[in-house]
């Protein structure tokens, strides 16, 4: 009788994290501890700091800086705690882990593509130089989307994380 490939896997609850996934894990909880931290701190710098700011290597005034910055330093905090709540939800095995993965990966897409219009606009890079480092950026987020939904180790991994265990329904048998 031919079943699903998956079937017998699907039955062991520790179903080990596929590799990519434990590293997404780790990086994960490290930007969310010390990437929010230091983002906090940049913000806090640059709405509270005195002295003079630089912007494309030009001295400018706090009240132009804060426009550019202070956004770019809010979605790099959100993107950190993005990263730990997926890393949280990757060690707890919890199925929300691939939602908060591809969260994630907005969330660099939209700030590359801000980080590469503001270096079109503060300075002279090239229009092919940004559109081969957007190209690049956008074939990386495919390549990991395609992981996280595609890949049959990836798939299982979730899938096994889906089910719930008897722990949690209060059934024992």
């Amino acid at each position: 009788m031919m079943g699903n490939h998956l079937e017998g896997r699907l039955d062991n609850k520790a179903l080990r994290m596929p590799f990519l996934l434990r590293v997404a894990m780790l990086l994960g909880a490290l930007f969310g501890v010390v990437g929010t931290s230091a983002g906090l701190v940049g913000l806090g710098v640059a709405v509270f700091g005195e002295g003079p700011v630089t912007l494309g290597g030009d001295p400018v005034p706090r009240s132009h800086f804060l426009p550019i910055a202070v956004p770019f330093l809010l979605l790099y905090v959100a993107a950190c705690l993005t990263a730990g709540a997926a890393s949280w939800s990757l060690w707890r095995r919890r199925p929300r882990a691939r939602l908060l993965l591809t969260v994630l990966l907005v969330e660099f897409v939209v700030g590359d593509t801000a980080m590469l219009v503001l270096a079109r606009r503060l300075s002279a890079v090239p229009a092919a130089e940004v559109a081969i480092s957007a190209a690049f950026f956008v074939g990386l987020v495919a390549i990991a989307l395609w992981y996280l939904f595609r890949s049959r180790s990836v798939v299982a991994f979730f899938e096994s994380c889906s089910e719930p265990s008897p722990s949690r329904t209060g059934r024992t048998g």
